[in-house]
């Protein structure tokens, strides 16, 4: 886990709501703090959907790119959130990608999820990554190449300190 913040704000809200640069991220959960408090459930509601339909997902969360709009509707105006939390998980079919490039051995079924969580307050935008593991293990190489994954992606797209 490593925690950093981005430093162009403004820049960064374009790739999060007008850009597709999170839209292959899931939504595991957000809050957005404006006039009122808006919190949102990223898991996907199974009664909604027909059995063809759920059998089409292999997610148990929605695509960024399928809610974006909703959170941007709630943020558009002239004033900026007071505060934002949101936590992306990458979706599971990029996770045997990601086992296969850190070299860690290890089943693709113990990996519970890699997160990245952002956090917008007070005017700063501190992201931190993080990784579960279904199963206990002393070898962090997994975490080590997650975190270096997330760093060089934002810095790809933003200016970022590491804390």
């Amino acid at each position: 886990m490593i925690s950093f913040k981005v430093n162009d704000i403004n820049n960064f809200m374009q790739h999060l709501l007008v850009k597709e640069t999170f839209d292959n991220y899931l939504l595991c959960e957000g809050q957005i703090d404006t006039s009122n408090s808006f919190s949102l459930n990223g898991r996907i509601n199974a009664a909604f959907y027909d059995s063809n339909e759920l059998e089409a997902k292999i997610n148990d969360f929605v695509y960024w790119k399928d809610i974006k709009h909703i959170c941007f509707e709630i943020i558009k105006g002239k004033k900026v959130p007071t505060k934002m939390k949101l936590v992306f998980s990458l979706a599971k079919e990029y996770h045997g990608k990601i086992l296969d490039a850190s070299g860690m051995d290890m089943d693709l079924h113990q990996i519970g999820g890699l997160y990245i969580h952002i956090l917008y307050e007070n005017n700063t935008l501190e992201v931190i990554t993080g990784t579960s593991i279904n199963v206990f293990t002393m070898d962090k190489t997994l975490d080590h190449y997650w975190d270096k994954m997330v760093l060089t992606f934002f810095n790809n797209y933003f200016s970022c300190d590491e804390n």
